[in-house]
């Protein structure tokens, strides 16, 4: 959704960095780091690459030298102003699915899944210009996804990506899929999925054969070495899930779930 309103020009922690400092001329760069959710190491390449783009001023604090002050040009305001409408439009389509009260309950679950505090929350729904409640969703999403990253490097490790797990778990409840069938199921587009599987069958992970009654069919199935693998992550997959979800009341998980799927269209 964001590449089609949006489009290409910034990226949706880009455009939080800009809106931040659109509503906060003179920030920090820490500060500013902080109310776009982008850890220190992140925040500094992006600053660096937003000032290079003539979008972002940047310069040291004349009261402490090692404090970076963060301002908008003239084109980094106008570029906020240009990607406006597009991102209202991102955040508006993302509700569709939803009713009113279903759109206040997915901010409300997706806030606690983000561990923001409720007065984060209130910020990001108040009256101000451009952060209205309408536009929340798509940042809690993001630091969702933030939660989750942190949570699978933790109990899961960087042997397997959530993605390709999903693409492991998918072929061993659909052995033998073809490749377009095995990259709906783990919602993948068809460019991430056919670098993913050339991944996956490189390190042994996933076995290719052409389809015999169809050349132009890629057939896969799990490798030995994936299958175990498979299993090996389950159990750092389940506690990444629960964990997801601890901040929930355990009667809620279900609905919370649902609420979700049906905005994600499943």
């Amino acid at each position: 959704m964001w590449s089609e309103h949006v489009g290409a020009d910034l990226t949706a922690p880009q455009f939080a960095v800009l809106l931040v400092l659109a509503l906060e001329p003179g920030a920090d760069q820490r500060t500013v780091g902080e109310r776009a959710s982008l850890d220190k190491a992140t925040m500094a390449e992006m600053v660096a690459r937003l000032v290079r783009r003539g979008l972002v001023l940047r310069r040291r604090d004349p009261a402490d030298g090692r404090r970076k002050l963060l301002a908008l040009s003239q084109s980094g305001a106008q570029a906020v102003r240009e990607a406006t409408g597009g991102v209202v439009r991102v955040q508006r389509t993302l509700f569709e699915p939803l009713t009113p009260e279903e759109q206040l309950e997915i901010v409300r679950v997706m806030a606690k899944i983000a561990r923001l505090e409720p007065a984060q929350v209130a910020v990001l729904t108040d009256a101000r210009p451009m952060l209205d409640a309408q536009r929340a969703i798509g940042y809690l999403i993001r630091v969702s996804q933030q939660v989750h990253t942190k949570l699978w490097s933790e109990h899961v490790g960087s042997e397997l990506t959530a993605p390709q797990y999903a693409v492991l778990d998918a072929l061993e409840l659909e052995p033998g899929a073809d490749q377009r069938t095995v990259g709906e199921l783990a919602s993948l587009d068809k460019a991430t999925m056919a670098e993913m599987v050339s991944r996956l069958v490189r390190r042994g992970l996933v076995q290719r054969r052409r389809d015999p009654s169809d050349g132009r069919r890629n057939l896969l199935s799990l490798s030995p070495a994936g299958q175990d693998l498979l299993h090996r992550s389950a159990a750092g997959v389940a506690r990444v899930q629960g964990l997801l979800l601890a901040p929930l009341e355990e009667h809620e998980h279900e609905a919370a779930l649902a609420l979700i799927a049906k905005a994600a269209r499943l």
